[in-house]
């Protein structure tokens, strides 16, 4: 237990993830200044990535302040009754949900790097992508990783749930699903699970195929991505984190990243 509070981001500039402690059981929750936006994260969860992901691109001031969402602060269930992560809070509002935080976000601040389409269809048309993708792709991920994808089945599945997005991206057309030039909301949604492909084991430790060439020009555009590269960490990493999460060798701020 420490009864140290965390080092949080007050500025614009990137903040030092090696800096940033996951709070746990006993540790107090650190003092809220008011006015200051907080998102309550966790460095190797790709739900709260989508979150962050957000933030940076939209470049939003905010402090950050990890949890271990293995061993979880008392008082974290008070912020999130199901004390998942992201949760976003400021003054007198707690919003959570990764979805929903990302959303209030680019409502919140419309004027800084809109990244839904203006245009009302497309804008749909992305939200359904989405729902696919939450719906269908993101089961197969999670059930293939638990097998480090040596289950044929379950990495076939996935495979096949992905293709949809390679016909989807291949249709408009463009760099990415947000458009030409830049991504937009639905690829910041994407992206971490494609981060995680490799070091989850989805594919065997695979990377995509070669059967997927639109898709894997879009990671390759994606990595190049200022707010992706922002909060990317290094393999080793993930695979360390994935490897032992939930078991008696969980670790947090143990992993070098």
């Amino acid at each position: 237990m420490s009864d140290k509070p965390p080092k949080i981001r007050k500025t614009e500039e990137p903040y030092d993830q090696t800096l940033v402690k996951h709070l746990t059981k006993g540790d107090p929750c650190p003092p809220l200044a008011s006015g200051t936006l907080r998102i309550y994260s966790m460095k190797f969860c790709p739900y709260a990535d989508r979150t962050r992901l957000v933030l940076h691109a939209k470049n939003i001031p905010h402090e950050t302040v990890n949890v271990n969402t293995w061993i979880k602060p008392e008082w974290f269930f008070d912020k999130n009754p199901s004390a998942l992560v992201p949760v976003l809070e400021k003054d007198d509002k707690i919003i959570y949900e990764s979805f929903i935080t990302s959303d209030y976000l680019d409502e919140l601040y419309p004027d800084q790097r809109p990244l839904h389409s203006k245009d009302a269809y497309q804008k749909a048309n992305d939200k359904m992508v989405l729902q696919y993708f939450n719906d269908k792709v993101n089961g197969a991920f999670w059930k293939a990783a638990g097998k480090r994808g040596q289950d044929p089945e379950l990495k076939e599945k996935f495979l096949t749930e992905i293709e949809k997005l390679e016909e989807e991206l291949e249709q408009r057309g463009t760099n990415f699903f947000g458009g030409a030039e830049l991504p937009g909301m639905l690829d910041y949604m994407i992206w971490p699970f494609f981060a995680r492909l490799r070091n989850h084991f989805v594919l065997g430790g695979n990377d995509l195929p070669d059967s997927l060439p639109v898709l894997q020009a879009w990671k390759a555009r994606m990595l190049e991505d200022p707010s992706v590269k922002s909060i990317l960490l290094p393999e080793k990493a993930y695979i360390e984190w994935h490897t032992n999460y939930r078991t008696p060798t969980t670790m947090f701020d143990e992993i070098e990243c």
